[in-house]
């Protein structure tokens, strides 16, 4: 799971930390898309800033893309921002082979601010 999963209007925020695996990510891409929120989300972000090391392999890749491809026949609308650090461009570029074949808007960023503006996000106060 996560370490955090927030539902805002219109969006959802899930952040990452420590050393997360491709079966935490799987579970949590099922606890969004198997909610009632899901269908009227407008935009995700998906924030790995804090994240120190992920383990997954070819196997839990392509389920994660199936549930995408599937999850976007239900909401095509959604905007994606996956937020990294510089030095994660490699597990980011992964990150976004996961949005092939579906109609999502997906863009990486290393600076929250740009993410928040490109999603037209305004963030709640923590």
């Amino acid at each position: 799971m996560p370490s955090k999963l927030i539902w805002e209007p219109g969006g959802a925020y899930w952040k990452y930390s420590g050393k997360i695996t491709g079966q935490e990510i799987i579970n949590a891409t099922s606890v969004i898309y198997g909610d009632s929120r899901f269908d009227d989300l407008k935009y995700k972000l998906v924030d790995f800033f804090d994240v120190e090391n992920i383990e997954i392999n070819n196997e839990e890749i392509t389920m994660i893309a199936c549930k995408h491809r599937v999850a976007s026949q239900s909401n095509p609308y959604i905007k994606n921002a996956i937020l990294v650090r510089q030095k994660q461009n490699i597990l980011a570029n992964k990150f976004v082979t996961f949005f092939d074949d579906t109609p999502w808007s997906v863009q990486v960023f290393h600076d929250l601010d740009e993410a928040n503006n490109w999603l037209g996000r305004v963030p709640r106060i923590q």
